[in-house]
């Protein structure tokens, strides 16, 4: 990884550049990033990206769009989503039913493709 502000590299882990002293990520997104609640359950079978953008998409407008998660394996990502859904539709008064699609499918086809790359790695290290 690279710091934010000085562009020198650091630890994928740090949350304060060596080299220059500033916080380079807040302690929320430590929280998440490792906490056990988003952390990806590692794939079985590789999965279509493509499939899984579309699946995002399109269900969001039928108001499931979280069920493209279940396609992906990771049940905490689609109960995440899932209560942000009911609460985000009538307090944004429709706005995010407008929005939901699009983010589902990117970040469900972004899912998709790293889900593929762990489990190529996963494969490359069972091989060696």
């Amino acid at each position: 990884m690279y710091c934010k502000h000085c562009a020198k590299e650091i630890d994928d882990k740090a949350e304060i550049c060596v080299h220059c002293g500033r916080r380079v990520r807040s302690s929320i997104s430590s929280i998440l990033e490792n906490s056990e609640l988003t952390r990806l359950r590692p794939a079985k079978e590789a999965k279509s990206p493509g499939l899984a953008g579309f699946l995002g998409f399109f269900l969001s407008w039928v108001l499931l769009g979280p069920i493209g998660y279940l396609y992906l394996g990771q049940w905490n990502w689609f109960w995440i989503t899932f209560a942000i859904t009911v609460i985000a539709y009538p307090l944004t008064f429709g706005f995010a039913y407008v929005l939901f699609p699009f983010i589902f499918a990117f970040h469900q086809y972004q899912m998709a493709k790293e889900l593929n790359e762990q489990l190529e790695v996963a494969k490359g290290r069972e091989d060696s």
